[in-house]
């Protein structure tokens, strides 16, 4: 049988050996000509500069089409405010109401206010340029009084704000200020929920802000309350800024620090801008660009046959590195740009959350997404509380969740009774672990895999042990939730989300603990509970459907939380006839309404091979849902689901889910010259690999760890060579001829070469 059959063809391999391979270089990251092909992706903004509406809104064309620029901790977006005056909105990721116990009002995050560049005369012509590669935006305004010209960042390593301007005639004297937004929550623009003691007589949250002048520097200084007696402050932050002249030049430096405080605030403000002020300006200049310019060359490395997707695939990593860092706080819907007009002033756990950590892995930037594990490992014992604060659950010490929405420490209990409208959202902490999960076994780490992913996961599945429901030997689950299935009442017994939750869950623990021979306690109760585990509710007439008792009716219904065991947890086997056709029936009923539907539904059809269908799905996103800057609003800005495109995107280029890695499988037909260079997969494994003319020319596997390596080329088997960096003839196993799959023993730190040779 040609299957299991080792295959040596010794006469096509020693022929090779010691020839250089004419496709290497375009897999090498450090032959990429990164100013140039960054620039092909930079912002251009050309007499259009948007100006916002004074009213909330979703739409606000200003803020979606500004230059957005940050740092993990601060963030700018410049626009224009109305004629004549721009606007550059600074912002903080930490910065929050310090009330206890959480909520949209208590926690919220807080917008902070903006900076305004004022011209002398009326503008004629406005143009601006953001630079990718250099995370700069430079441009003009040219008025009737003469050219202000100028250049701006947020420096990649300090919390400093640069703009520096070059100005002719009257312009060299715009003007320049600072306007506070008032410290509430931006929920309270759409009074949703608002709690009784939120506001006081005077209808504030928040002690009104104080600004004054010392030697040269300005602050605003916003205390930040316990109550609305205003007796306990918890926090300070401060804005400062200072200016220099010189000529027509002038150089204002600015900065956010937030403090127990407002002495050791302004004490930090203080020493951060002279601090600046003391360093030449191009060598702050120049080791920001560094930064920059060596981040991208650390990541992994895509080209797209579509430029559009090229660009925007590009823009999403300058944008997710300006909001979050390996020591920064986690990433909610705002980013580093928050708005004062927001229903969204916090993190929301059954989406959005894990659509923003959903693709850094693949993209070789696991580094990005520490912040969040380190989160949920420090602020364990929440999670715990979230399960106990409940008094009927108070001795399950051994459970913990994440709730719908939460601040930065997690804590925000999840009521079972919350069941009786579909908010009793179980599975959440399942979920989000499992991108926690992609990151351990992608590099290899399994001291986190084994001492921090393992516990949290224990105890996100021992909730699940202590609602779930017996019948006729038959494990279930009560009436949990199925997010955003708009229903009157609860969602019945055994939805289909947490049903994958579970399963994936089980499974994942099982096999941690057999692999790496912990010998939990608790091994043989997980596989009694998975082997006794109910069937995910199905209708041959619908699909998968919502639970026991939903059918998916609402073909429109925008999460597709039912269809959670076809992706992200690819728990069914599109090889297998009957999963086939059930995932089809579902796929293809499901139509959603929202941007990450598109998003959702493109990764399923990408695995199921079907890449033109995939790609019609990411078109609608990019054409109808997508802001000019690569945001994205539903009311308000939620950061998530562009960053879920680019794990889409992935999806065409590589898939590691399952027993094997797949190169170019999900490729769209019509995408016929791809490369990619060092994306991370399952293994600790990074692949590279050039498609030419609609097949794929050559890969290129650098095995870290040293793992058994299964591997889908789609290549023609009897047409290969299979060579390490010495040209050294290596052996592989077939596994499946017509798919082109291989096996491949791979020793640490090697590097091996498979070529298409005809």
């Amino acid at each position: 049988m040609k299957k299991l059959l080792t295959l040596i063809v010794l006469s096509i391999f020693l022929s090779a050996r010691g020839k250089p391979i004419e496709h290497e270089y375009l897999l090498d990251i450090d032959k990429i000509d990164w100013p140039t092909f960054m620039a092909r992706h930079d912002f251009y903004w050309e007499d259009n500069i948007q100006a916002d509406s004074i009213k909330p809104s979703s739409s606000k064309p200003g803020y979606y089409s500004g230059a957005l620029m940050g740092n993990g901790w601060i963030g700018t977006n410049l626009y224009k405010l109305k004629d004549n005056t721009y606007r550059l909105n600074i912002g903080r990721s930490d910065i929050t109401e310090t009330r206890k116990p959480y909520g949209l009002y208590n926690s919220a995050r807080l917008p902070i206010g903006y900076f305004t560049i004022t011209t002398v005369g009326k503008v004629k012509k406005e143009r601006m340029h953001l630079s990718l590669y250099n995370a700069i935006t430079d441009g003009s305004f040219e008025t009737e009084e003469g050219v202000l010209s100028f250049e701006t960042y947020v420096h990649s390593q300090k919390n400093i704000v640069i703009f520096e301007t070059a100005a002719t005639e009257k312009e060299k004297d715009f003007v320049w200020g600072f306007t506070p937004l008032e410290a509430i929550s931006p929920r309270y623009i759409f009074r949703q929920g608002q709690p009784a003691d939120y506001l006081n007589h005077q209808g504030h949250s928040n002690p009104a802000p104080t600004s004054f002048t010392k030697e040269d520097i300005h602050y605003l200084c916003q205390p930040l309350a316990s109550d609305t007696t205003f007796t306990c402050i918890n926090k300070v932050y401060v804005v400062a800024w200072k200016e220099m002249r010189k000529e027509n030049r002038r150089l204002i430096i600015a900065t956010l620090q937030q403090e127990n405080t407002q002495e050791d605030a302004v004490q930090k403000a203080e020493k951060a801008i002279y601090a600046a002020f003391d360093t030449p300006i191009r060598e702050l200049t120049g080791t920001h660009t560094t930064w920059w310019n060596n981040f991208y060359r650390q990541a992994a490395f895509l080209s797209f046959p579509d430029p559009r997707f090229e660009s925007f695939y590009w823009r999403q990593y300058y944008k997710f590195a300006s909001t979050a860092r390996p020591d920064a706080p986690i990433v909610d819907l705002q980013g580093v740009w928050p708005t004062w007009d927001t229903p969204w002033p916090a993190i929301w756990m059954n989406l959005n959350i894990q659509l923003t950590y959903s693709w850094q892995v693949k993209a070789n930037l696991g580094q990005l997404s520490q912040p969040l594990w380190d989160a949920m490992y420090e602020h364990r014992d929440n999670l715990v509380r979230n399960v106990t604060d409940i008094p009927s659950q108070s001795t399950w010490t051994d459970a913990a969740c994440l709730p719908r929405t939460a601040t930065y420490d997690f804590h925000a209990s999840l009521n079972p009774k919350t069941a009786e409208t579909n908010q009793y959202e179980v599975g959440n902490m399942s979920w989000t672990l499992f991108y926690y999960w992609q990151q351990c076994v992608a590099y290899g780490d399994e001291e986190q895999l084994t001492q921090k992913l393992f516990p949290l996961l224990k105890k996100a599945i021992n909730l699940f042990f202590h609602i779930r429901t017996k019948k006729n030997g038959v494990y279930g689950l009560p009436s949990t939730a199925s997010p955003e299935y708009i229903i009157n009442g609860s969602i019945g017994s055994n939805a289909n989300y947490d049903l994958a939750n579970l399963r994936w869950g089980l499974q994942t623990l099982l096999d941690i603990d057999t692999r790496y021979h912990l010998n939990d306690t608790m091994h043989d109760k997980w596989q009694n509970f998975l082997d006794n585990l109910t069937d995910f509710p199905y209708s041959q007439r619908t699909g998968f459907k919502i639970s026991d008792k939903y059918e998916f009716l609402n073909t429109d219904h925008r999460h597709y939380s039912h269809l959670f065991m076809i992706y992200p947890y690819h728990l069914l086997d599109w090889e297998n006839p009957i999963h086939r056709a059930r995932m089809d029936k579902s796929i293809n009923r499901w139509k959603g309404n929202q941007g990450y539907s598109r998003t959702g539904k493109a990764a399923m059809l990408a695995s199921r091979g079907d890449g033109d269908l995939a790609l019609a799905e990411l078109d609608t996103f990019y054409c109808h849902f997508l802001k000019p800057n690569t945001l994205y609003a539903e009311t308000g800005p939620v950061i998530e689901t562009p960053l879920a495109a680019v794990s889409s995107l992935h999806e065409f280029y590589l898939q590691d889910w399952g027993e094997k890695i797949r190169v170019f499988y999900g490729m769209p037909h019509v995408w016929k010259d791809a490369r990619f260079i060092n994306m991370r997969a399952k293994g600790a494994f990074l692949i590279s690999a050039l498609r030419t003319k609609g097949k794929t020319a050559f890969i290129r596997i650098h095995s870290e760890k040293g793992n058994p390596c299964t591997l889908q080329t789609g290549m023609n088997l009897k047409k290969i060579t299979v060579i390490n960096e010495q040209g050294q003839v290596l052996p592989f196993q077939v596994l499946d001829e017509k798919s082109g799959t291989i096996l491949l023993h791979t020793q640490r730190g090697e590097n091996i070469q498979i070529k298409h040779i005809g």
